[in-house]
């Protein structure tokens, strides 16, 4: 059966999420009837109990998410804003202590044109960005756990290395 990115609304928070055709093959593998209701960021907040992330969501393609204060951009109330209130070049980098070796990280999320992804490493809790060069022809999928060397840059943490942990 051949697959197709699609969009689809987050219950949630209003925007809308990219289900890409590598989820729709892997939920197909694994038997699942129905698509997913809630976007990636929703779905792991509710999964392990903690609080819904502020602010516009990560995964929203539309521009009508979640809004800095609780609304929606087409709410026309006090939240409403664009989604690009607040740049990424703006935020608060990574600060904190770097790995000194290879370690540990499960990959959270891969951009959809495959440009780049994010890893949490797990032992100390923070994202790495890893630039497509370096993963590309691994086969990496989000939930992945891998290896990666991290180095400083100016916008925080990037892998300068990757490994796909086999096993």
């Amino acid at each position: 059966m051949s697959y197709a990115d699609k969009e689809i609304p987050c219950r949630d928070c209003g925007g809308r999420f990219l289900f890409t055709a590598g989820e729709q093959e892997f939920y197909a593998s694994k038997g699942f009837m129905n698509e997913p209701t809630r976007c990636p960021a929703r779905r792991r907040a509710r999964k392990h109990g903690a609080a819904l992330p502020e602010g516009p969501c990560p995964h929203d393609v539309s521009g009508l998410g979640s809004v800095p204060g609780g609304g929606t951009a087409t709410d026309n109330g006090a939240g409403a804003a664009s989604r690009h209130s607040a740049p990424r070049r703006e935020r608060m980098p990574y600060t904190g202590p770097l790995p000194d070796g290879p370690v540990a990280a499960r990959v959270l999320r891969i951009d959809p044109a495959g440009r780049f992804l994010f890893a949490r490493v797990e032992s100390a809790g923070f994202d790495v960005y890893v630039h497509h060069s370096l993963f590309r022809n691994a086969g990496v999928r989000e939930g992945d756990r891998v290896t990666i060397l991290v180095e400083d840059s100016e916008r925080g943490p990037r892998a300068r290395s990757l490994w796909t942990d086999q096993g």
